[in-house]
C-alpha cells in the first residue's frame, strides 16, 4: 500500500504558529517600513497604487538579494532541523501582494475613520494567513524528500 502524500494543510497550523512567533522579531522591520513609507509619502506625495506595489517589490528584491548573498544562492536552507525551509520560501511574493491588495481594497471602500485601522488589520491578517500557506508549501518539499 502506498503511503499517503503529505499535504499543505497538514503543516498549516504549525506553519502559522511559526509565522506568528517569528513576527515578534519582524516587528522591528515593520517599524522600519512603516515610517519609511510615511517619509517617502511626505517627500513624493501620495503614491499611486502601482507605486505601492513597486515599493513592496523593492523591499522583496532587497530581502532576496541580501538573502542570496548571505546563503550563496536561493536554494539553501535555514532554520533548525526538522523545520528547515528553502530560502525561496521566505520571499513572500504572494502574501505581501495579497496583504497590500487587501489594504488597497479597504482604502478604496472604507471611510477615512475606519480605513486606517481596518486597512492595517486586513493587511496583517491576510499576510499571516497567506504566509502560513507559503511556509507550508516550502516545507512540503522537505517532507516529500
Amino acid at each position: 500500500m502506498e503511503a499517503p502524500r503529505p499535504s499543505i494543510l497538514e503543516g498549516y497550523r504549525t506553519g502559522l504558529r511559526g509565522v506568528v512567533g517569528a513576527s515578534a522579531t519582524a516587528y522591528g522591520y515593520t517599524l522600519t517600513v512603516g515610517p519609511t513609507s510615511m517619509l517617502l509619502t511626505h517627500a513624493y506625495g501620495p503614491p499611486k497604487p502601482i507605486e505601492v506595489f513597486f515599493f513592496c517589490g523593492g523591499a522583496i528584491l532587497g530581502f532576496a538579494l541580501v538573502g542570496a548573498l548571505a546563503f550563496a544562492g536561493v536554494t539553501e536552507q535555514f532554520g533548525d532541523p526538522p523545520k528547515r525551509i528553502r530560502l525561496w520560501g521566505s520571499f513572500h511574493f504572494v502574501s505581501v501582494g495579497m496583504a497590500v491588495g487587501a489594504a488597497t481594497l479597504v482604502g478604496a471602500y472604507a471611510p477615512d475613520a475606519l480605513g486606517w485601522p481596518l486597512g492595517a488589520f486586513a493587511a496583517t491578517a491576510t499576510y499571516l494567513v497567506v504566509v502560513g500557506f507559503e511556509n507550508a508549501a516550502a516545507d512540503l518539499e522537505r517532507r516529500r524528500g
